[in-house]
């Protein structure tokens, strides 16, 4: 829990990230993340990029969040509330169907431990131009 601490209102109330999505990112890094430096470089890009490949599941999160709630930015997910009552009771279930959201998917992808399927998805939106 006080890992998770700072993750609220888009880390640290800076608006970003929302925090659901990264808590629930972390929550994955728990179960499908590195536990070492890998010693075989051709062997890492296989792991992360591959397929399946740990950069294709854990793709599925942002994209999943943002295709349910249209973005993935705390201040346009909130904006609503920013300007006049952002400790409001509507404000503060919002987030927390965000999180119990987020939360069930971060475990439906992770028990069973399920690479094979989330991992081999086409990847959605990002940077590295990856098919």
């Amino acid at each position: 829990m006080c890992v998770m601490t700072g993750f609220g209102g888009g880390v640290g109330m800076f608006g970003d990230s929302c925090g659901a999505l990264v808590g629930a990112m972390a929550a994955l890094g728990t179960v499908y993340g590195r536990r070492q430096i890998p010693a075989d470089p051709k062997a890492s890009k296989e792991e992360m990029g591959g397929n399946p490949g740990l950069y294709r599941l854990f793709n599925r999160l942002p994209n999943e969040f943002k295709q349910r709630y249209g973005n993935t930015q705390c201040r346009m997910l909130t904006a609503q509330w920013r300007k006049s009552n952002w400790l409001c009771k509507d404000h503060a279930l919002y987030c927390r169907n965000l999180v119990m959201d987020m939360a069930a998917l971060a475990a439906e992808m992770s028990v069973p431990k399920d690479l094979a399927r989330w991992g081999s998805q086409e990847f959605g939106e990002h940077v590295a131009g990856m098919k």
